[in-house]
């Protein structure tokens, strides 16, 4: 099924980084991927759709972008002193945790033994680490409404 669009209900933020490693992979550029590759590796003709993706990861600290340099690697600049940028992105070490993470075996064992009880506990434990303003407190709240929204016409 093709994507039409990137919102978070549609496609995870780990889905998006992992993405990114298969197509940086491919290249070997030191990690580094173009916004219009990805758009192409999703489906979509124009950059504009998973640029707007990479800004709200950059703003979580997920991934960098690159900055521009002239022929002897000074920085550029525009006017009003910001810094300019290209349209290659890669992973922080943020960014590398979402998308490699993983459970141990036996973190996955104990998690499926939970009962409802602990499940509420456990449930509030996550709520109090998601709590705030830092990147992967926000990421998890991503994750959390990607986990339930609806698709396909259907409830999660």
């Amino acid at each position: 099924m093709a994507l039409e669009n990137l919102r978070i209900e549609s496609f995870s933020d780990r889905e998006f980084l992992l993405v990114m490693v298969d197509v940086a992979e491919s290249l070997d550029e030191d990690g580094w991927v173009d916004s219009l590759q990805i758009a192409q590796q999703l489906g979509f003709e124009q950059r504009k759709i998973v640029s707007s993706r990479f800004s709200w990861l950059r703003r979580y600290g997920a991934v960098e972008r690159e900055h521009l340099a002239d022929e002897a690697g000074n920085l550029r600049y525009h006017r009003d002193g910001r810094i300019m940028h290209t349209q290659r992105w890669r992973l922080t070490d943020l960014g590398r945790a979402v998308a490699y993470g993983r459970l141990r075996r036996g973190d996955e064992t104990a998690l499926a033994k939970l009962g409802d009880g602990q499940m509420m506990l456990v449930t509030r434990w996550l709520a109090e680490r998601s709590r705030g303003n830092t990147g992967m407190a926000k990421l998890v709240q991503r994750e959390w409404r990607y986990g339930h929204a609806r698709r396909n016409g259907r409830p999660s």
